[in-house]
C-alpha cells in the first residue's frame, strides 16, 4: 500500500465532502443535482473503506479512487461557481449592496435552501460574546463592541457553511427568544427592517445586510443561568465582580442596561 497515495485519497474524499456541505446550503445543491453529487461522494467513501477493510486498497485502486474524487470535486466546484454566477445571485448581490430589501426577500429564498419569507416578528435577540478562551472578555473590550454596534450597526456575517448567507450575501442572525447568555441584545420589533427571512430548520431570522443599523437594548444577566456556564467560565463570585465592573464601564460610556 502506498501510504502517501492513501493519505492523498483521504484528503481528496474529505475535500469533496466539505464541498457537498457547501453546495447543500443552496437550493440547487439541495435539489436533485446536489443529491446526485452527495450520493457520488458517499459511494466514493464507502468504496475506499470497503477496499481498505479487505486490504485491497493498492496503488492502482487508490489512484483510481483519487481520480474519481478529484473529478467529483471539480463537479461540485462547478456547481458552486454556476450558482454564484447565476442571474438571481448576481442580482441579489447588487440588491444587498443597495439595501433593496424587497428584492432580497424575493430572490434569496430561491437561492438558499431552507430560507423562507417570515411574517413580521416581535422583538428579536442576539447574544453578544462575553468569553474568550474560557475567560470573560475585558470590560473595555465589550463596551467598545457595544458602542461600535450602536454607531455602525450589527455586523452581518456569512461564510461557506453559514445557512442562508455567504461571503457575498452576509446576514445578521437573530432569534425570537432571548438566549440564556449573560449579554443579550434586544432589537424592538418596530426598529426591524421589513421584510425579514427565516431559516426553516432553526427558526432563526436573517437580516441580510453588511451592517444592521437598528437601536437595541442590552441585557446584562445578574447571574449565570446554567451549571455549564459555571463549569466553563468562572465561579459565581468572579462572575459578579466581572458583571459589576462591566456595568460600571457601560454606565460611564452612556450605555443603558436592562
Amino acid at each position: 500500500m502506498d501510504e502517501g497515495l492513501v493519505t492523498e485519497l483521504e484528503s481528496a474524499i474529505a475535500d469533496s465532502g466539505a464541498l457537498v456541505v457547501r453546495a447543500q446550503k443552496y437550493r440547487r445543491g439541495a435539489g436533485p443535482e446536489g443529491a446526485a453529487l452527495l450520493g457520488a461522494a458517499l459511494a466514493l467513501g464507502d468504496e475506499a473503506r470497503r477496499l481498505h477493510r479487505r486490504d485491497a486498497l493498492d496503488a492502482a485502486a487508490a489512484a483510481h479512487l483519487l481520480a474519481e474524487a478529484r473529478a467529483l470535486a471539480e463537479r461540485l466546484q462547478a456547481l458552486l461557481a454556476e450558482v454564484r454566477a447565476g442571474v438571481d445571485y448576481r442580482a441579489a448581490v447588487v440588491a444587498h449592496r443597495a439595501g433593496d430589501r424587497a428584492t432580497l426577500a424575493r430572490l434569496l429564498p430561491a437561492i438558499f435552501a431552507g430560507l423562507e419569507p417570515a411574517p413580521a416578528p416581535g422583538d428579536l435577540f442576539a447574544a453578544l460574546a462575553w468569553l474568550r478562551r474560557g475567560r470573560p472578555r475585558p470590560a473595555e473590550e465589550v463596551v467598545g463592541e457595544v458602542l461600535a454596534a450602536r454607531a455602525e450597526g450589527l455586523a452581518g456575517e456569512g461564510d461557506d457553511l453559514s445557512p442562508g448567507a455567504d461571503p457575498e450575501l452576509p446576514a445578521v442572525t437573530l432569534r425570537s427568544d432571548a438566549p440564556a447568555e449573560p449579554l443579550v441584545l434586544r432589537l424592538p420589533a418596530a426598529a426591524l427592517p421589513a421584510p425579514v427571512l427565516r431559516l426553516v430548520e432553526s427558526g432563526e431570522y436573517l437580516v441580510h445586510a453588511a451592517r444592521l443599523p437598528a437601536p437595541f437594548a442590552l441585557r446584562l444577566a445578574a447571574r449565570l443561568e446554567s451549571d455549564e456556564d459555571l463549569r466553563v467560565a468562572l465561579a459565581p463570585a468572579d462572575y459578579t465582580r466581572w458583571r459589576d465592573a462591566l456595568a460600571r464601564a457601560l454606565a460611564a460610556a452612556g450605555v443603558p442596561v436592562d
